[in-house]
């Protein structure tokens, strides 16, 4: 099969730092090629992908912005009229799409992984109709769509063959990975730290403009012995804190849509606690890879039960619902079943 993945201007393939999306795309790019499929790739002039046949870059440099779009969607189509793909599996805006509705009987898989607007789906399946198709990395993300059978849930993947258990090491703490701000609940684990009196790592970024927040409610515990804040953590330190962790905390006060991070813990064995919103009922089997809680007292209650969780058992439902490969199948079984429809 020929697969075009295309994904939005500013992101490069595969990420200089962290990366979400980038890191996502570029593992699915080499497991699709490992497949045996042909791969190409358009997306920031910078990317160096090189497990795909060619990489284009984007003219507009900008997702946005009526120059940039229409640079982008005459460019996506000169290039599916020369390389000719079964299916797109797009990241990017759906309004690059709209000449390949018009002018081309190609397929395309359009995948979201954050908030989607009702307004532009609905636009896209009146002018795509049968060449598109969605997919959502949680329920959550397309529950109520009028569409709904236009919708698949996909989720997101960690890769379970570098995130892996250590089981000669002791579980001395909790932790809490992310962006440091209210939305993510870092003053929350805090709290469950010292009414459960256990030792809390936290790792993460201080984005601009949440200084006060990180000021206010997590540095003036810094100096407390159960508290330890580590700054920004890349792969290496990331697998050594939740290897060494009895539970990995996620309090958020949002809609997350899938959060990778509750997946890289559970592939390293690592119980989830993390509160009842967007994707996290999905992601965590209440009671058998972590807890679903509701507030404050009952992730205490949880974390007082953590040894209850078979740590075991939180590995392999990773490896079977999030590793790289069952995602990658799941995405290529879309695409044989949609590239054939009429």
């Amino acid at each position: 099969m020929k697969i075009l993945i295309t994904v939005d201007p500013e992101i490069p393939v595969p990420p200089i730092g962290y990366g979400g999306i980038e890191r996502i795309v570029s593992s699915l790019s080499k497991k699709y090629s490992k497949y045996g499929h042909e791969v190409y790739l358009l997306a920031n002039p910078n990317s160096t992908e090189d497990s795909v046949i060619e990489v284009f870059g984007w003219k507009g440099l900008k997702s946005r912005g009526k120059k940039n779009i229409i640079l982008n969607a005459i460019q996506l189509y000169k290039i599916v009229k020369r390389i000719k793909p079964d299916v797109i599996h797009s990241f990017s805006r759906l309004l690059y799409l709209y000449p390949i509705f018009l002018f081309t009987k190609i397929k395309v898989v359009q995948t979201y992984q954050r908030k989607i607007s009702v307004k532009s789906t609905n636009a896209a399946i009146r002018l795509g109709g049968g060449k598109i198709n969605f997919t959502s990395c949680s329920k959550y993300m397309h529950k109520g769509f009028d569409s709904i059978e236009k919708w698949n849930t996909v989720y997101n993947f960690t890769d379970t063959d570098y995130f892996i258990p250590d089981n000669n090491v002791k579980k001395e703490y909790l932790m809490f990975l992310g962006r440091i701000e209210d939305i993510k609940g870092t003053k929350e684990c805090i709290e469950v730290a010292f009414a459960t009196n256990t030792k809390l790592i936290i790792a993460g970024n201080i984005q601009e403009g949440h200084d006060d927040y990180f000021n206010q409610y997590i540095k003036p515990h810094i100096n407390n012995p159960l508290i330890e804040y580590v700054g920004v953590v890349n792969d290496e330190q990331k697998l050594y804190y939740l290897q060494r962790s009895k539970a990995f905390l996620f309090p958020i006060k949002w809609e997350e849509p899938f959060g990778i991070v509750m997946a890289e813990a559970m592939a390293c064995g690592t119980p989830v606690v993390g509160f009842k919103r967007g994707s996290v009922p999905e992601v965590v089997k209440d009671r058998e890879t972590g807890f679903v809680v509701n507030n404050i007292n009952e992730m205490i209650k949880a974390v007082n039960q953590i040894n209850n969780i078979d740590r075991k058992k939180v590995r392999e439902d990773c490896i079977e619902r999030f590793s790289l490969s069952i995602i990658a199948n799941k995405y290529i079984n879309l695409f044989n079943k949609y590239k054939n429809v009429i």
